[in-house]
């Protein structure tokens, strides 16, 4: 079986993947929704990295 990173995570749509926000204020902030990251997990994303924490 083979996983691909589509399958374990997708582009942010609130930020469009850059992980920040620009504010009223015109300064940059991190991006809520994928805290900064740039990326949201997938439901499968998200079974692997409970599997994962679960056996470290």
């Amino acid at each position: 079986m083979t996983i691909s990173m589509d399958d374990l995570e997708q582009s942010c749509w609130e930020c469009e993947g850059k992980g920040t926000l620009v504010n009223e204020n015109k300064q940059e902030e991190s991006c809520p929704k994928c805290q900064g990251k740039g990326a949201i997990l997938t439901a499968q994303g998200q079974t692997l990295l409970h599997f994962i924490k679960k056996h470290l």
